[in-house]
């Protein structure tokens, strides 16, 4: 596969498992209580409300009918499918390994089929027969890898990619890129009351998390993950996270141009010494295993020797996971 999944910065994508209890609100839990009823049938025999066009990323998705075969190309997709009422539609899902469903939803993902716990094969997807493919981004859709986004339309598969990953610049993500891909979801599957409801509950977690951090200083943090030995730190979506939730990523600006991740020498963060550590784990990392690493890589650091590090898991960048990633950090740094 593509190296990119795999890399620490997938983060996201990444940016694979997170040891943090799951800040539920009681207003996301209620929305994965109604499920919505499939769209109704008019009497010809075609769906009320069809067809449909949306945009996606510069590209126009038409569908005739809501898609009744779904594959998941990111943990938080599946979740938020769930959040709709659609774990019934999801055939298939994979990169699996790059994050855990939240509790509210993992009942409703329990059973669906995995093709991968990283990228799937050619075969593997088009075994599935989907009519629509959200993915977290357009790198594995080659022609090599998987079919090109062109080939797929051509044999009735739509492939919708996470809206802040459309290009390779992740830098433009932001944790209300959710909000635009709902909007898309309701029209696509006929369940727009229901993605409205779930932007309204969006809409007011971060307006809580706003309240609660706009009268205090910015805490200063570094965004890192270990991979390999190294250090790495993170932009985009995570400075935005860092933002909302009441702090600074320091190293915010300094990557180049179009890069989100990027590896961070120790001797940086010796100088700045940032107040806190938010550290993203990934994959099967553990909390306790990323203690470990820091007390061997960051003896020195102050955040590591107060213990003043914070743990999300680096999914909790995208989808409903991004609110609830503003809102764990929030609680961490402003009690």
């Amino acid at each position: 596969m593509n190296d990119r999944a795999s890399r620490p910065h997938r983060l996201r994508r990444t940016v694979p498992a997170l040891a943090l209890a799951f800040l539920l609100s009681g207003a996301l839990l209620a929305a994965c209580g109604d499920s919505p009823g499939p769209a109704v049938a008019a009497a010809d025999g075609r769906q009320e409300g069809f067809p449909v066009t949306v945009t996606n990323c510069g590209r126009t998705l038409h569908f005739d009918r809501a898609p009744g075969r779904v594959v998941s190309g990111w943990p938080t997709n599946t979740d938020l499918l769930a959040a709709l009422g659609l774990a019934d539609r999801v055939v298939g899902q994979y990169n699996t390994s790059n994050g855990t469903a939240a509790p509210a939803y993992t009942a409703a993902v329990a059973d669906i089929p995995v093709l991968s716990d990283a990228a799937p094969s050619r075969e593997q997807l088009l075994a599935d027969r989907p009519d629509l493919i959200w993915a977290d981004g357009s790198y594995l859709f080659d022609g090599q890898q998987l079919p090109t986004i062109d080939e797929l339309a051509a044999q009735g598969t739509q492939v919708m990619i996470l809206s802040g990953f459309c290009t390779d610049d992740a830098t433009r993500a932001r944790v209300t890129d959710v909000r635009t891909d709902l909007a898309a979801l309701g029209r696509i599957f006929g369940v727009e009351t229901k993605a409205q409801e779930l932007v309204g509950q969006v809409d007011t977690r971060l307006s809580a998390v706003a309240a609660k951090v706009n009268a205090t200083q910015p805490v200063p943090v570094a965004m890192i993950s270990s991979f390999g030995g190294a250090i790495y730190t993170y932009e985009g979506v995570y400075s935005d996270i860092a933002t909302r939730a009441g702090a600074t990523n320091i190293y915010a600006g300094t990557l180049p141009a179009g890069q989100y991740y990027g590896e961070l020498s120790k001797e940086s963060l010796l100088q700045k010494d940032p107040d806190a550590l938010v550290y993203l784990l990934s994959g099967g990392e553990t909390e306790a295993t990323a203690r470990t690493v820091l007390a061997e890589t960051l003896p020195t650091v102050t955040a590591v020797r107060t213990g003043k590090v914070v743990f999300l898991p680096q999914w909790n960048s995208t989808n409903l996971a991004g609110v609830e990633g503003v809102e764990t950090l929030a609680a961490a740094l402003h009690p």
